[in-house]
């Protein structure tokens, strides 16, 4: 299967404007302060995993240590915003 690996800085284009929902509030909301902590949320999720991935079937996964871990699933066109991205 074929997979993308979104390194950071490539992360804070492929989720611009959180588009994906990653930092949404605990009710599913974007937040007020989204534009304010992007940065940060993003700094945190890259302590959690050492990279992010995207696969063909648009799942977006977590990897830390070997260990994989699916974060969002099925998530529309997600891989082929990380293709655009890898090419910019």
């Amino acid at each position: 299967m074929k997979e993308l690996s979104i390194s950071k800085e490539e992360f804070k284009l492929f989720n611009q404007d959180d588009q994906f929902g990653f930092f949404y509030d605990e009710d599913g909301f974007p937040r007020k302060d989204a534009d304010e902590i992007f940065d940060e949320e993003v700094d945190k999720l890259y302590s959690k995993y050492a990279v992010i991935v995207v696969d063909y079937d648009d799942n977006i996964y977590g990897i830390k240590e070997g260990k994989k871990e699916l974060i969002m699933e099925f998530v529309m066109e997600a891989y082929d915003i990380a293709r655009e991205v890898k090419e910019e």
